[in-house]
């Protein structure tokens, strides 16, 4: 649970309170995958009532294990997030925003607590990168074989051959085949 008390400060406008909290969360939910969070969730930072609505500024850190795109290792990646949230104080809910448009940001504020929840795991999601990787320079996984090639090459025949004519290379003997990337006439050993 990320909650803040809030009932002295709703009162009083103006005035801010410094937060720090952390909670243990086993996972988090996304669209595409269920993420292990693999240390505590630390939020902090500070809620000002502004005099119509309370502002949360904070930052949002911890460490989750991704499953890299490319190799299907698993790797920690570390998040460092800013937070945001406005929550309106009772009965000063925004019928419109700045802009004419409704505002659909604001939160309106029930009871003597703000439940950090769900914008924790907003930010989470938000900060996850658009692509999973373990690291920049990934080679993946062999496409024949399945083989991990960070960890080395594989034994696979890197040699391609048109697969409309793979039936000719059966009507040659070994030792005719030229070898990709020899000079004309040479002969595989």
């Amino acid at each position: 649970m990320v909650k803040i008390g809030v009932s002295d400060l709703k009162t009083k406008p103006g005035s801010e309170h410094e937060f720090r909290t952390q909670a243990s969360w086993s996972h988090l939910v996304t669209a595409a995958a269920r993420v292990p969070i693999v240390a505590p969730v630390r939020v902090y930072g500070r809620v000002t009532n502004s005099g119509r609505f309370l502002v949360v500024r904070g930052q949002v850190a911890t460490t989750l294990e991704l499953t890299c795109d490319r190799c299907l290792g698993h790797y920690r990646y570390s998040v460092v997030a800013p937070l945001e949230e406005e929550y309106a104080l009772a009965g000063r809910l925004p019928a419109t925003g700045e802009d004419g448009d409704a505002n659909s940001t604001m939160q309106p504020l029930a009871g003597d607590f703000i439940d950090l929840r769900l914008p924790v795991e907003e930010t989470l999601i938000l900060a996850l990168p658009m692509k999973w990787l373990c690291r920049e320079s990934c080679q993946g996984l062999c496409s024949h074989c399945g083989r991990n090639l960070n960890e080395g090459p594989c034994q696979c025949n890197d040699r391609t051959v048109d697969p409309r004519l793979a039936v000719l290379e059966g009507l040659l003997p070994d030792d005719t085949i030229v070898k990709e990337g020899a000079p004309h006439g040479g002969a595989r050993h």
